[in-house]
């Protein structure tokens, strides 16, 4: 299953386990940072979003981030957190994150502070943040974790499990970085691309109706218009196809199915399936009922482009790349057909 369709049912579990024990670490280190008797607190602002309040040091130099995401779109901005997850480590094949920004935080010599699911509050509170960048998912509002984590530094928690959190997240961070200039060139920039592959490619856009299926072992789903993995399709026009009501759930993720009901995707003119599924694809080799719909007959069934849960603005014009020699697929297999 993809690294970003489901919760891990044992992480907030795995998380519970570790915050005591953390804890009093965090206090030792925190305390390392508290101004001597007579100083004057930093000046402060607020900044506020559907999350919160929230109290900021004027000057933000240091900034851990706790999620995948924000790290490209402070790249982006010419700024290099200094505590990130681990995989910004580990993914050096590009496999969830684009090398360009996985290269360019491991090279700056930013430190590791664990995985989402279980982070190191140690290593936080050790990479001095004068800032932690949060998402909904990776630390929901409710996450006992997040008291601990605001002993260390203010938090800023983003969406992201919808269509526009990625352009939120960089146009906010700008903004509060003083970094506007720095990422209006990408804005132009991708603009510019998105709205030209939108007329390159409208009459496929507006007339195929397009899914993004998930096929795993045993079950399957679909990620809805609104999903972090389509963003980009979304924002060049493309047509989805309509979901029935249960096929989402409330956090925005995909509910699973049985193949016995594959049937559901017979109103998709074409089906994008989600990379890293070699299994699920396997076992839609042998069921008839995926051979009969209208896209297989078709042959209207491509690969979805790899790093699709967009990070940034740099992230998305990789996207619009790929995503343009997907759309180029399919108006090639139009053509073909007549």
């Amino acid at each position: 299953m993809s690294l970003f369709a489901s919760a891990h049912p044992n992480r907030r579990a795995r998380r519970l386990v570790g915050i005591l024990t953390a804890s009093t670490a965090v206090f030792s280190l925190a305390a390392c940072g508290t101004p001597a008797d007579g100083d004057t607190a930093s000046a402060t602002r607020v900044y506020e979003n559907a999350f919160g309040t929230v109290e900021l040091p004027e000057k933000i130099e240091r900034i851990v981030s706790i999620d995948f995401y924000t790290p490209a779109a402070l790249v982006d901005l010419g700024i290099m957190p200094v505590g990130v997850v681990n995989s910004y480590f580990t993914d050096t094949e590009g496999m969830a994150i684009p090398t360009q920004y996985s290269a360019a935080v491991a090279e700056s010599g930013a430190e590791s502070i664990g995985e989402y699911y279980e982070l190191n509050l140690e290593a936080v509170a050790k990479a001095d943040p004068d800032l932690i960048i949060a998402t909904s998912d990776f630390l929901p509002m409710d996450d006992p974790l997040r008291a601990e984590l605001e002993k260390v530094a203010p938090i800023i928690t983003f969406e992201a499990r919808d269509g526009e959190s990625w352009r939120t997240r960089a146009t906010d961070l700008a903004e509060i970085l003083d970094k506007e200039d720095e990422l209006q060139p990408l804005i132009d920039e991708y603009d510019a691309r998105r709205d030209a592959i939108k007329e390159e490619y409208a009459d496929i856009l507006a007339d195929q109706a397009v899914t993004v299926f998930v096929p795993v072992a045993d079950e399957w789903g679909t990620y809805a218009d609104t999903h972090f993995s389509t963003p980009i399709l979304r924002d060049l026009g493309a047509t989805f196809r309509e979901q029935a009501d249960d096929e989402v759930n409330e956090a925005k993720f995909p509910n699973w199915f049985s193949y016995e009901n594959l049937d559901r995707l017979s109103n998709a003119d074409a089906v994008f399936v989600m990379p890293g599924t070699d299994e699920g694809r396997a076992a839609l080799d042998t069921n008839t009922i995926w051979q009969n719909l209208p896209a297989v007959q078709n042959d209207m069934v491509f690969d979805y482009i790899p790093l699709s849960p967009t990070g940034s603005f740099g992230w998305a014009l990789e996207n619009l790349d790929d995503l343009e020699d997907l759309l180029a697929q399919v108006q090639a297999k139009v053509d073909a057909q007549g």
